[in-house]
């Protein structure tokens, strides 16, 4: 399965990884390891979320929703 991160998604990721470090040291890195595991786990279970409208599967993450 090809993935796709759109450079706006990664640019907003990066964004809340360092707010959320700002308020809590380690935060932020808790963000960017959920988000990693999230994305993993998309590749590997792509049929599970489902396909929505736009073309897209989207899961929320568990710590951050």
């Amino acid at each position: 399965m090809r993935t796709e991160i759109l450079w706006e998604a990664e640019a907003e990721l990066d964004e809340a990884i360092g707010y959320y470090q700002e308020i809590e040291a380690g935060l932020g890195l808790r963000l960017k390891h959920e988000a990693r595991s999230a994305i993993r786990w998309i590749k590997h279970n792509h049929d599970l979320p489902r396909l929505l409208p736009r073309g897209y599967r989207r899961v929320n993450l568990k710590v951050f929703p």
